[in-house]
């Protein structure tokens, strides 16, 4: 008889055969590649770190979590935000249902949306979504070096907070923020990124999914300005509606590839029979 080897679940402790883990939903990577020019079988990824620029359909796996944490962690953020963030160019159903509500406040050509002014939204589905990306990058070293710098990073304390949430055994930690960004540009940006931030230093993390960006901030000092009108409105989570295309965010993305990284492989040939052409 085979010996099936078990490990602890990273989340709930048991001992299992531990699936393995994405890091970033596998839904995700499939629409970008192929609901998107140039419709690839992979999706274009740009690499900081290694300064390139590549064909690349390789997804950031650990064996992390046992089959009942994997499915909690899909059935309570991972489908339902996948199935409402921008699917190709004609599709984008979380934007749909912005365009037809009426924000609580607009400000410098941004809309922000309280949970009540979106009754078609479950926003504990998206509280669910990025606090198991922000726990699960933080929780294990992926072995990647864009986001080495998140391993470990968010405090014992908040850490804990985000367990006990994600399992299920208490509500989303008070003293952490969620800021949902929907590019309400005519042609959204079809954007996947890794977590980024400098959580030691700023106790913020980012995370961009097709037409989406996320904002994670951990307590009250990590940005004073927004923790004040996060309590002022009575919520942890507010839906931003603002053009991608005229934000710091994609103006530095836009940067590194175009100025800081080298086309690798399928692209580097593709960008060279172009020139020849």
């Amino acid at each position: 008889m085979r010996q099936v080897n078990t490990e602890q679940c990273k989340l709930c402790g048991n001992k299992s055969i531990l699936q393995e883990s994405h890091l970033i939903p596998k839904s995700l990577y499939k629409t970008i590649a192929q609901s998107f020019e140039p419709y690839d079988t992979a999706p274009i990824w740009a690499s900081n770190t290694q300064k390139s620029i590549l064909y690349s359909n390789k997804q950031i796996t650990k064996k992390l979590l046992c089959k009942k944490c994997e499915d909690f962690f899909n059935k309570n953020g991972e489908k339902y935000v996948s199935r409402q963030c921008m699917k190709n160019a004609t599709t984008f159903e979380l934007k749909q249902i912005l365009d037809s509500s009426i924000p609580s406040v607009q400000l410098y050509g941004s809309s922000y949306f309280h949970p009540d002014d979106l009754q078609n939204v479950n926003t504990d589905k998206y509280l669910y979504f990025i606090a198991s990306i922000a726990w699960r990058v933080s929780v294990i070293d992926w072995k990647n070096p864009d986001i080495f710098m998140l391993y470990n990073s968010i405090p014992i304390k908040a850490m804990e907070a985000l367990k006990k949430f994600l399992l299920g055994k208490s509500i989303f930690p008070r003293d952490i923020y969620v800021t949902v960004c929907v590019d309400n540009d005519i042609n959204p940006m079809p954007i996947i990124s890794l977590p980024s931030g400098d959580i030691k230093k700023n106790m913020h993390m980012s995370l961009f999914i097709p037409g989406i960006k996320f904002n994670i901030f951990f307590g009250e000092e990590a940005d004073k300005n927004v923790s004040y009108h996060f309590k002022k409105m009575r919520t942890n989570i507010l839906f931003m509606y603002r053009s991608f295309r005229n934000s710091k965010e994609f103006q530095e993305l836009k940067r590194l590839v175009i100025y800081e990284t080298q086309p690798k492989g399928k692209l580097a040939k593709e960008k060279i029979d172009k020139k020849k052409h």
